[in-house]
């Protein structure tokens, strides 16, 4: 967030605080009223009024306040659903900085996989909080490319990382709007869903299929393996959400190269402990 902010009052005029912005160039303005927060004034809102209005006619009509533990993804929702610019960071009802959407992107930019343009891991473990915290039940689909290391040494770096970038897209386009897709490390995908495990696989058969039916570059053949864990559950899951997460992508993951050795083409495992159930699918 931004810590070094100016406030300005609510009966100061548009032109006063333009030489304010042009001397500091800040981005926004925390406006108030009798000591009280009323608004936000954006350098969108001074370009766009006359010089002799006052703040609180000028400045953005929605603001909300978040508290500074709030997690980088719930602030983005929160700009992206109001449609605002900026968020007040106030903790025990003192305003302690801003967080605007150029700062917003940049940090989530930290969070963004270079190559494919999906989200790190951590984006799944703040969505599994959401959907557990509004009582639903989570599973995981995990996902990695068979023989990838093959295909590396093969044809060479260049190549897989198209392999990785046209996988990913494939996913994306064949995943349902509830679902979360990350790409979690080398050739490996993680899918956060609030489905049960029956409706995940007929998800990872989808995905399966529509990866072995696509011509990648080369003509190189490309197949997938996926493992499922979680869906089973009807009562609420409680605890601590990091380490739910954590044991389900683990055996996910885990199922994931169970597939991988049982069979030679595409198919589901599912592991036979903990929220999993023995059994294997085959394309």
């Amino acid at each position: 967030m931004i810590k070094n902010f100016t406030i300005v009052n609510a009966l100061q005029s548009v032109e006063y605080i333009r030489n304010i912005y042009a001397e500091k160039e800040v981005e926004c303005f925390p406006v108030t009223e009798e000591g009280k927060i009323i608004g936000i004034l954006t350098s969108k809102d001074l370009m766009k009024s006359h010089f002799n209005r006052i703040a609180a006619d000028a400045m953005s009509g929605k603001f909300q306040c978040i508290s500074p533990s709030t997690p980088v993804w719930k602030a983005h929702e929160l700009l992206n659903e109001e449609g605002m610019d900026a968020l007040i960071v106030q903790e025990n009802h003192e305003l302690v900085g801003l967080i605007t959407k150029g700062l917003l992107k940049a940090e989530l930019g930290k969070h963004i996989d270079l190559l494919t343009d999906l989200y790190k891991s951590d984006y799944i473990y703040y969505h599994a909080a959401e959907l557990m915290e509004a009582g639903h039940e989570i599973s995981i689909i995990f996902i990695d490319i068979n023989n990838f290391g093959s295909i590396n040494k093969e044809l060479g770096h260049i190549v897989g990382d198209k392999i990785l970038k046209e996988v990913a897209l494939i996913l994306q386009k064949n995943l349902p709007q509830e679902t979360f897709l990350c790409r979690f490390g080398g050739d490996e995908f993680a899918i956060l869903t609030p489905y049960y495990i029956h409706e995940c696989k007929m998800i990872a058969e989808k995905l399966l299929k529509a990866v072995k039916a696509h011509s990648f570059p080369d003509n190189v053949p490309v197949s997938l393996s996926a493992g499922i864990a979680g869906g089973r559950r009807h009562n609420h899951r409680s605890g601590d959400t990091f380490p739910t997460v954590s044991n389900l992508l683990n055996i996910a993951s885990i199922a994931s190269t169970k597939a991988k050795k049982e069979l030679s083409n595409l198919f589901v495992g599912e592991t036979g402990f903990a929220d999993g159930i023995a059994q294997t699918y085959s394309s």
